[in-house]
């Protein structure tokens, strides 16, 4: 870790309640990670090394990873540390989400019983059909409007809308697994204290996973308003999307409500 842990004017663990979009965001200059990751991005620079090579990236956030398991075997069980603390202790809690090393984790973690096939959930279904069918659409628009596109004009609603929907769909897929994994989690939660970080966790993901689905809507309308070529494909991915939003709320209705600090 560098000097950027203590700069003051960082929010603390304000990147657990964000949807990572960092173009977007107004709070990068007081954010630790962003800093972290551009901080990565002038080294690569400054060395005169390609970003794409794989292994000197590979070898860097092995020692990144190396300092992070340095402070969690400080306490060799996480749960069993969390289940002895008493309920008035406080505790920090500031956990980095990285959302593809977070899927590969709900996969190895997933209950397996007799090697059976894993229990078939709608919503997940659903929400992974959708990231699929992303793709198709993207390719359909590209056929009626080349040139808007192609110049990604985030003045041409077209375009806009399109960056939306590539954003947050896969993101949507991912945070509805981790919702469902938190609800795992907190029902597991043996202490009242580890009980409320958990529902805490699962209260962003609910909220992150609603804030992109209602983005998606308005991206969807706005085309189906303003591209008529697209009328069929888009009526299709819109009503997709709004069953899975009914769904959604009615196994995560906090994501409706939950306020993050900062964003909501």
């Amino acid at each position: 870790m560098s000097e950027l842990n203590f700069m003051h004017e960082n929010i603390s663990g304000i990147y657990n309640y964000c949807d990572r979009w960092c173009e977007k965001c107004s709070y990068t200059n007081r954010c630790l990670l962003f800093k972290q990751e551009a901080e990565r991005e002038i080294k690569y620079i400054l060395k005169g090394e390609n970003e794409t090579d794989s292994e000197h990236y590979s070898k860097l956030l092995a020692d990144e990873l190396k300092d992070a398991e340095k402070l969690f075997n400080k306490n060799s069980d996480t749960e069993d540390f969390l289940d002895s603390l008493d309920d008035d202790e406080d505790l920090e809690f500031d956990e980095e989400e990285d959302e593809d090393d977070f899927e590969e984790f709900l996969d190895k973690n997933e209950p397996n019983t007799n090697d059976k096939k894993k229990e078939f959930n709608p919503l997940i279904h659903l929400a992974e059909e959708m990231f699929k069918e992303l793709e198709r659409y993207y390719d359909t628009a590209k056929k009626h409007f080349p040139q808007e596109v192609k110049k990604y004009d985030t003045e041409n609603p077209l375009t806009k809308n399109l960056q939306v929907l590539s954003w947050y769909i896969p993101q949507i897929s991912v945070k509805i697994r981790m919702c469902f994994w938190g609800k795992k989690q907190t029902a597991k939660a043996k202490s009242k204290l580890s009980k409320e970080i958990e529902d805490e966790m699962l209260n962003v993901s609910s909220r992150i996973a609603y804030v992109g689905i209602q983005n998606c809507l308005a991206a969807l309308t706005e085309i189906l308003v303003k591209s008529k070529e697209l009328e069929n494909e888009t009526r299709l991915f819109l009503s997709t999307l709004k069953m899975i939003k009914k769904m959604f709320v009615e196994e995560f209705p906090k994501g409706q409500t939950y306020k993050r600090p900062y964003f909501d």
